[in-house]
C-alpha cells in the first residue's frame, strides 16, 4: 500500500471504554506466538493473554498517565492500537499492535513514519522498548532505530531526528 493509501485509508481515534472487547482482541492477536511455539494450547494462551493484557492495562493506566491511546482504524474499521507518550525531552513510542489481517501491509510502517516526522519537527528523540523476538524489531531497524541497551528479554531503541 503506498503513503497516500495509508493517509487516505487509516484513521487513529481515542480509545474509549466501549472500545475494551476489541482491544482484548487486538492484544491476544499480537501476542502468544512464543507462548504456541512452546507447545501451550490455544485455551491456555487465551487464559494466559488474558490475564497479560489484564496487567498491561493496570501498567499502563499507572505508569503513562499522559499517553495518547488511540484505536487504529482502516477504512473506518478497527485495525489496532497505538500508544504514545510525548514528553519535554522525547516522545516514548509505547504499543503499536496491529490485528493479523492488517499487517504487513504498510499500516505499521506508516504510522512509525508519522511519529517519525513529528519528532522531527519538535528536535526529539523517539524512543521505545520492544520485546527482542518481536518480529517488528527489523522493521524498527530499517526505519533508523538503533538498539542503544538492552537486557534479558528487551531491547531499548532509539530513534534521532537527523
Amino acid at each position: 500500500m503506498t503513503e497516500a493509501d495509508c493517509a487516505q485509508k487509516i484513521s487513529l481515534r481515542p480509545v474509549t471504554a466501549e472500545d475494551e472487547e476489541v482491544l482484548l482482541e487486538i492484544y491476544k492477536s499480537s501476542r502468544g506466538d512464543d507462548l504456541r511455539e512452546l507447545g501451550w494450547t490455544e485455551d491456555r494462551v487465551n487464559e494466559f493473554l488474558g490475564m497479560q493484557y489484564d496487567a498491561q492495562r493496570h501498567f499502563l493506566a499507572n505508569e503513562y498517565k499522559r499517553a495518547d491511546d488511540e484505536l487504529i482504524l482502516f477504512e473506518a474499521e478497527p485495525a489496532g492500537r497505538l500508544i504514545v507518550e510525548r514528553r519535554e525531552h522525547e516522545i516514548r513510542f509505547i504499543d503499536l499492535a496491529l490485528l493479523a489481517e492488517h499487517r504487513n501491509g504498510g499500516i505499521g510502517a506508516f504510522l512509525i513514519r508519522r511519529i517519525q516526522n513529528e519528532a522531527r519537527r519538535e528536535e526529539k528523540p523517539l524512543r521505545l522498548q520492544i520485546i527482542r523476538f518481536n518480529r517488528a524489531v527489523s522493521l524498527l531497524e530499517r526505519l533508523g532505530f538503533a538498539r542503544i541497551s538492552e537486557t534479558g528479554t528487551h531491547f531499548q531503541m532509539e530513534w534521532r531526528p537527523g
